[in-house]
């Protein structure tokens, strides 16, 4: 509830119409950091609208080397270079100015200038070669085949190279603040709980969540225990490789809901879940959260020669059935919990993901 009760407190506080969206996630906290965020966020936009390949001349550069190798002489090759255009670096700066004009009236020379590299290697052109040839010789090595790959990864590989300044800036400024995340479906909402997920819902939001929060509530406080049985399989095999013929056998933690038959099965899980809950999504549903059965950790070394059933238990290992019971416990929590939330998020008809800046 005090988690609950901060994050109503802080979305009072905020305008999430004045969030700003980086990368599919939309932000919103203090006005600096947003307003911070939001010029980086029109620089990027700025520059991915425009052919960024007009900043820049081509060329191979013969400079590049590859590690030492077990000889020593290292293995020299040849790439594709972008640089800015320009012969001089008050050159390149006044071309690229004159380039971005726009962006530099409105976010100012340093801002919208600065994050640009000056420099971009692409990918390699030549062979790797043990002794490096001359300059001049250096054509005589190229691949057309690699200079054609060069030349299509570029087109992707450029803007990525001009943009990541920018993310780096965003990361930097929110990497100086803690995170909350809320999903809002009505900004004049409540505050809820949904898996441990913050979201801000309408009453009629509230009515549509409420019986998936109730089967999740009702799992964790039950326990696993509650609606599925753990055993040690044997019946696994791994596929046959390349020195043994036979095989590698082993044995695995499984997790199977209650019940001898599919029918019982979906019958006892459903008694096992809150009535009310099941009776408002309807028992398929209810029942598509949870899977029949999951296969965990192995408790047995691999065998190449598999023992007969009786033989098998000599081979387990107490403390990989503790652990992998644990560890598969914790899994089904989190494939139901996955569950809920996209349940959740298909019944309000989506919810807007905004992360809090504190």
């Amino acid at each position: 509830m005090e988690k609950l009760e901060r994050i109503a407190e802080a979305l009072r506080s905020l305008d999430l119409g004045a969030g700003v969206a980086v990368e599919g996630r939309t932000f919103v906290g203090p006005e600096d950091a947003i307003a911070r965020l939001r010029d980086l966020e029109g620089i990027a936009a700025g520059l991915a609208s425009r052919d960024l390949f007009e900043l820049y001349d081509r060329s191979v550069a013969h400079d590049g080397v590859f590690d030492a190798d077990i000889h020593g002489s290292g293995r020299y090759y040849a790439y594709l270079l972008y640089e800015l255009k320009g012969a001089t670096p008050e050159d390149r700066e006044e071309k690229l100015a004159a380039a971005l004009a726009d962006l530099v009236s409105q976010y100012g020379k340093d801002a919208a200038l600065g994050r640009i590299p000056a420099r971009i290697p692409g990918r390699q052109v030549s062979e790797a070669l043990t002794l490096r040839p001359e300059s001049e010789d250096f054509p005589a090595y190229y691949s057309k085949a690699r200079m054609a790959y060069a030349e299509k990864m570029a087109l992707i590989e450029l803007p990525k190279a001009v943009l990541a300044g920018i993310r780096a800036d965003q990361e930097r400024i929110l990497d100086s603040f803690g995170w909350t995340t809320v999903r809002v479906q009505d900004s004049g909402g409540e505050v809820v709980d949904v898996c441990g997920d913050a979201y801000l819902l309408s009453l009629e939001g509230m009515a549509k969540a409420d019986p998936y929060r109730g089967i999740w509530d009702c799992l964790v406080a039950e326990g696993c225990d509650h609606i599925y049985d753990f055993e040690v399989r044997t019946d696994g095999e791994y596929p046959v490789d390349q020195d043994e013929a036979l095989g590698r056998y082993y044995a695995y933690v499984r997790a199977t809901l209650k019940g001898q038959a599919p029918d019982e099965r979906k019958a006892r899980l459903l008694a096992a879940l809150p009535s009310a809950a099941v009776e408002a999504i309807g028992g398929d549903a209810a029942a598509a959260l949870f899977k029949e059965s999951i296969d965990g950790d192995q408790v047995t070394a691999s065998l190449t020669i598999r023992p007969d059933a009786e033989e098998f238990a000599s081979y387990f290992n107490a403390k990989k059935i503790e652990s992998g019971t644990e560890r598969l416990r914790r899994q089904i929590l989190i494939n139901v919990q996955a569950e809920v939330i996209g349940a959740v998020e298909l019944a309000l008809g989506g919810a807007q993901k905004y992360i809090i800046l504190e």
